[in-house]
């Protein structure tokens, strides 16, 4: 019986405990789905809550860039102008230093560009007396060789000023400077004039040029068209009250020595200029580093080599004429200058052919050049605040038409002369006071003397040949040849300003933006 139920019993139990395992691997088996769909559904949030960050993300950095997009469109816009004119260094901007070597180079200038934008009155005497003989195109060589050696030698001091500062080449050059008046005074002959006046005081001049018109770079950045035009007023008090003085002395006269008040006046001349040049070296310093290099102890075989390759072969940037922006802008200033050069080396003389007076004719000088004063200041004040190409285009295409509306039908009378003068100096005076911070706009302070002398060189190469032009245009002196030869001028002030605005289109384009 025991047995049977035993037996009975065994089948039972056997079937229990394997139910009793399905029903644990069952549970398990549910526990794992669970766990699993658990898992399942964190995944799907987790991923879920991902896809909204990275949605709210975009979103934020879309508003972000919206909310950028009028500051960017700003900072490109500046990026554009400011990658012609990056510097590492901050300027003073100001400072009794920085103003010292601005009044310095003003000191310098006087006598540097005085003596070129009096080259008038020295053509209309010389016509009259030690050269009466010659031709105007002849005696027009003498004014297109000393502004030929002029430029081109700057050339060089653009670049030792760079390299070694700028006490010693502007007292070297203040010394040919008044080297060559002292034997301009004694000068006699066609060969005389060529070879003191147009040689060595050209070559004096021009090597004192550059430093001049360069150091106040030096110390200012956002106010350069400001300084540039301090320094640069001196040329038109040089030019205002040079006149007056020569004036007074050509008028001596001595029964021994025709030429007695000529001979006194130039050296009066040198006197002064030598004292003002002095001045320069005194109060003028550079601020940025030299840039010296070269063997340390040079025989004189690499010494002769560096010379060489630094200040010939290295003075001129080619490379930079490259540059379309750099290219225009010299294109701009060589036009610039082949039309002020002709205008200021035969104006006197054209006075004197409608009637005009010797005293009038110094006269009208003078006032061209003392209204280059504010025509210097202002252009240049308003250039830092509007930019430096906008102005000069502005006021070069104001010159251009002054010239054509105004001086080609009515330059007839002395009232209507002097108003030609007066309004003609203060457009022409943004020429000199614009040209510098326009090729510092496009270009490093550190390479500015080297720039700004090839540009130079440049308007050397063609004034050389312009004011003969001029004075070929002119001829026998007539009233038609004078005619011609005021659009000559007036044309070649117009592409100048034509040149400015591609250099600036190149750049800005031709929406209206400071540069």
């Amino acid at each position: 019986m025991v047995g049977e139920q035993l037996a009975n019993e065994l089948p039972i139990g056997i079937e229990r405990r394997k139910s009793a395992k399905s029903d644990t691997v069952n549970s398990r088996t549910i526990s794992k789905a669970r766990s699993y769909t658990r898992s399942e559904d964190q995944t799907e949030r987790t991923m879920s809550d991902r896809r909204n960050n990275a949605e709210l993300d975009r979103s934020c950095r879309s508003f972000d860039n919206e909310s950028l997009a009028s500051s960017s469109s700003e900072e490109e816009d500046s990026e554009e102008v400011k990658s012609y004119n990056e510097e590492e260094d901050e300027f003073p901007e100001g400072g009794l230093e920085a103003w010292l070597v601005t009044l310095g180079c003003f000191c310098g200038l006087i006598p540097v560009f005085g003596v070129d934008n009096i080259t008038s009155v020295f053509e209309e005497y010389l016509e009259e007396h030690q050269l009466s003989g010659f031709s105007p195109s002849s005696i027009g060589w003498i004014f297109s060789i000393f502004n030929f050696v002029c430029f081109a030698s700057g050339i060089f001091s653009g670049t030792y000023f760079d390299r070694n500062g700028f006490k010693k080449i502007v007292g070297l050059g203040a010394i040919i400077h008044a080297a060559g008046l002292f034997a301009m005074a004694n000068s006699t002959k066609y060969w005389h004039f060529i070879l003191s006046y147009s040689i060595v005081c050209a070559f004096g001049n021009g090597i004192a040029l550059s430093p001049l018109v360069s150091c106040p770079a030096h110390y200012f950045k956002e106010r350069r068209g400001l300084a540039t035009a301090c320094a640069t007023i001196g040329g038109s008090i040089g030019g205002g009250i040079l006149p007056l003085i020569l004036r007074k002395m050509f008028s001596m006269t001595s029964k021994s020595n025709p030429y007695y008040g000529f001979v006194w006046g130039i050296r009066t001349l040198a006197f002064i200029n030598l004292f003002l040049l002095s001045m320069a070296v005194v109060l003028g310093k550079e601020r940025l580093p030299h840039t010296k290099d070269g063997p340390v102890e040079p025989t004189i075989k690499q010494r002769m080599k560096h010379i060489y390759d630094v200040y010939l072969i290295g003075s001129f940037d080619a490379k930079g004429l490259l540059d379309p922006v750099f290219f225009f802008c010299v294109a701009a200033a060589v036009l610039s200058e082949v039309s002020l050069s002709s205008v200021t080396t035969y104006f006197s003389s054209y006075a004197r052919t409608r009637g005009v007076s010797q005293e009038d004719s110094y006269n009208l000088i003078m006032v061209l050049n003392f209204c280059g004063i504010p025509g210097r200041w202002i252009p240049g004040r308003l250039s830092d605040s509007f930019g430096r190409f906008n102005v000069a285009i502005v006021t070069i295409v104001m010159l251009s038409i002054l010239m054509l509306v105004s001086w080609l039908p009515f330059g007839n009378d002395l009232t209507s002369l002097y108003v030609i003068a007066a309004l003609y100096g203060f457009f022409s005076g943004s020429i000199f006071s614009l040209i510098p911070v326009c090729i510092g706009q496009v270009s490093k302070t550190s390479e500015f003397g080297k720039r700004y002398s090839t540009g130079y060189f440049i308007v050397a190469l063609t004034t050389l040949y312009a004011v003969p032009i001029a004075g070929a245009i002119i001829g026998g002196g007539s009233h038609q040849e004078y005619q011609h030869y005021i659009v000559y001028c007036a044309v070649a002030s117009l592409a100048g300003a034509a040149c400015y605005a591609v250099s600036r289109h190149l750049v800005v384009g031709f929406t209206w933006k400071y540069f």
